[in-house]
């Protein structure tokens, strides 16, 4: 029986990275399209943009036996802009027409998503959403691409599933958009300038309801979403299966490392560290950590994205439990996890 290919979209990025180790790892063969170089031993990179139709059909022709397309793939954009809808939909029809056509072993299409769904960039929305919550009024591309799969998928033999995770928490180097490394390297300059650990988000938001996707948790979501017969055609809520709040987590962040927990300080942090890289180059070298750049190490403005609203971010995991995934994980647990790995890279002091 011949093995399974996968072609992943974004392989570079977070979860396309892990779906392109965890499928390799597993003996699939894998083909892994993004921008920039990719090096996992087994898996072919194709470097192909995807904003080009042309070049899609040209590097992608090939394939005919393609049995799985996993998009996690987005056009890059600045934290807190919208993302541009057209060119995101644009991205998506080029590969799956590229390679659909022409791949009649073709069973599964997977597409990443997240609860902006719900208009959770907006301002409250319900809680805990479900997947069936109807959509908000501003656009977004997870509708129009959400609306194009469907479509293309009716009357043919395969099918689609989505996910919509919240707040990815991940080891991916030289990914500064990564929450996790945006609190730790936070701690770790403040305790190096004598300062405590004070919640830089607003009072709202440390009060408020939060919740987590651990990256190789939603890898593990989406691959059993191929496998399994019923979740065909299906959109599914996957998070870490608790909630959050930043006022019971920042005392064990302050423990961890060692620092004394102070007050809700409300700060811009792509602001007020904007200027810090010479205190980072210094823990740097005190600790002989990896030379890690400033600028790569963390995405301040992407904290001030997840601390700044003032309202519950709840994704429901019913369905999820329903249709057979059971897993789940302690978010405190995770970002301890995470913190630890950092050290062990020495990353972290």
């Amino acid at each position: 029986m011949s093995k399974n290919l996968a072609i992943i979209a974004g392989a570079t990025g977070v979860i396309g990275r892990g779906l392109t180790e965890s499928l390799a790892a597993d003996g699939w063969d894998v083909v892994a399209l993004a921008r920039k170089p990719l090096n996992i031993p087994g898996v072919q990179f194709i470097p192909v943009d995807l904003t080009n139709t042309a070049d899609c059909r040209a590097k992608l022709s090939g394939f005919t036996d393609a049995t799985h397309i996993l998009y996690s793939g987005r056009y890059d954009h600045a934290t807190g802009t919208p993302e541009p809808v057209d060119t995101n939909l644009a991205m998506l029809q080029n590969l799956v027409e590229a390679v659909e056509p022409i791949a009649p072993r073709l069973q599964h299409i997977h597409l990443v998503h997240g609860t902006k769904w719900y208009g959770s960039n907006l301002g409250p929305f319900r809680t805990p959403a479900k997947e069936d919550d109807p959509r908000v009024l501003v656009n977004n591309f997870y509708y129009a691409q959400q609306d194009y799969i469907e479509a293309r998928q009716r009357g043919r033999g395969w099918t689609w599933s989505t996910t919509r995770p919240h707040g990815i928490c991940h080891l991916v180097p030289d990914s500064p958009r990564n929450l996790v490394l945006v609190i730790a390297a936070y701690a770790t300059i403040c305790r190096e300038m004598g300062l405590p650990l004070c919640f830089p988000g607003t009072p709202e938001n440390y009060h408020a309801l939060y919740q987590c996707t651990s990256a190789d948790f939603l890898v593990d979501a989406i691959r059993w979403m191929t496998n399994e017969p019923r979740c065909a055609n299906q959109a599914f809520n996957i998070t870490n299966g608790n909630y959050i709040r930043w006022e019971n987590l920042w005392p064990a962040f302050a423990r961890y490392f060692n620092m004394d927990i102070g007050p809700v300080r409300t700060v811009r942090l792509a602001e007020a560290m904007a200027d810090k890289g010479p205190v980072w180059d210094t823990i740097v070298r005190k600790h002989g950590l990896a030379p890690t750049p400033y600028e790569r190490l963390a995405l301040w403005s992407y904290g001030d994205f997840v601390f700044t609203p003032g309202w519950d971010m709840m994704s429901d995991m019913t369905k999820a439990r329903q249709f057979g995934f059971h897993r789940t994980v302690d978010t405190l647990g995770e970002f301890i996890r995470h913190f630890d790995a950092f050290r062990a890279r020495r990353i972290l002091p």
